[in-house]
This record gives structure tokens, C-alpha cells and sequence, in this order.
């Protein structure tokens, strides 16, 4: 049963994300023997953040715009959701456990969205060449997160950025299996496509053998 959904938080776990659509909580069982989730992503808001990073980077396409605007007044507004985000992304796992008690839970980490070295493609990828570092150290802060939320909640983290290196939206179609802002292939903006996607899966299997 898959019961994922485009733009979900935490919140959507337990409350409907949609008029018609079931939180996704409601999917579970105590019969249940796998369970996967990815979740936090949508709360630190990666979409929203791509897209003002983008238009922030037509203002300055080599300096560092997006993290000037994120770090104003001394705190990094982006480091500060992550940490925010973990006890909530702790909630949901404890509530996996308690509808599916049976089920092994597998906590599934964002793949690479921008290469893991250098400063980018702008303007294929629409962030500035400064940003690109500031926003690689936020998406691991966000992995490491979840990695230790799983570790602290006995659940296994399955982690996808190792293997996508190489594979960021800054690579041709084909080869990338994340895409920009302005997607290549069938897929939403700065989410995995169908060969992302297929890749993840691969890397969830690797951890259930």
C-alpha cells in the first residue's frame, strides 16, 4: 500500500493533507511487516526553498544571496527548521510503532540535489554559485538528523546521498536522478525522477537484505 503523497509533512501523517484523503497514518496495521517512510523534507520546506534561492540567485548569480537571506539577523533559519524538525519526525516514528508494532520501519534519506563538490550550474540549476555549499551543508544537516532520530527510535535509516553522488540535477538527463526547478523529465521540481526513485528503491532493498 502506498500512501505517500506530494508535498507532505509530518502534520499529514496523522491529518488529512487533502480534502478526501486519509492522513497517511491510516494506512497501518498491526499485520503490517515493512514499513517505509521519508518524511521531514516538506517540513523544512525544500520546494519553497528552491524556489526563492532561484530568484534570489538572478540578483547575484556568483556571490551567495539565498544564504545572506537566510542568515539574516545571526541564526540560520535553515539550520534552526532542521533541528526543529527532528522531534517531529520522532513523533511519527513512534506512531508507526504503535499502529504497526509487528512492522520493521525504515527511515528513508534524501539523495543528493546538488553535486557534492563545487559550486553548481547556474544557470541550469538556478542557484548561485555561492549558495551551492551553504545548501549542500543543509541537506546533510537534515540527513544526519534522520539518521540519528532512526538510531535514537530503533528504526533503520537507509541512506540514499552516498549512491546519488554523481546523480545531482546538475548532470543530464539520464544520468541525474533529481531534477532542478525546471524539471528534464516527469517529475516535480527538486524531487527524484523515475530514475531517483528507482535507486532509492534499490538502496531499500540493499538494507533489508
Amino acid at each position: 500500500v502506498n500512501v505517500s503523497c506530494f508535498g507532505a509533512s509530518t502534520v499529514d501523517m496523522s491529518q488529512a493533507q487533502r480534502p478526501g484523503q486519509p492522513p497517511q497514518l491510516n494506512a497501518l496495521s498491526a499485520a503490517d511487516v515493512l514499513v517505509t517512510v521519508q518524511a521531514g523534507g516538506d517540513d523544512i520546506g525544500v520546494g519553497r526553498i528552491g524556489t526563492t534561492c532561484a530568484a534570489l540567485s538572478f540578483t547575484n548569480p556568483f556571490g551567495n544571496p539565498c544564504q545572506k537571506h537566510y542568515t539574516k539577523g545571526g541564526s540560520d533559519q535553515l539550520a534552526d527548521v532542521v533541528a526543529q524538525t527532528g522531534p517531529k519526525v520522532a513523533s511519527v516514528l513512534a506512531a508507526i510503532r504503535q499502529r504497526a508494532p509487528h512492522a520493521r520501519i525504515l527511515l528513508v534519506g534524501y539523495p543528493v540535489i546538488l553535486p557534492v563538490s563545487g559550486n553548481g550550474c547556474w544557470p541550469e540549476v538556478t542557484v548561485a554559485r555561492g549558495d551551492v555549499p551553504y545548501l549542500r551543508g543543509i541537506e546533510n544537516q537534515l540527513n544526519a538528523m534522520l539518521a540519528a532520530t532512526a538510531a535514537a527510535r530503533g528504526v533503520t535509516f537507509v541512506d540514499t546521498y552516498a549512491a546519488s553522488a554523481g546523480h545531482d540535477a546538475c548532470q543530464h538527463a539520464g544520468t541525474k536522478w533529481v531534477e532542478g526547478l525546471i524539471p528534464t523529465s516527469l517529475a516535480v521540481p527538486f524531487h527524484p525522477n523515475a530514475l531517483g526513485e528507482q535507486a532509492m528503491a534499490r538502496e531499500i532493498v540493499q538494507s533489508l537484505r
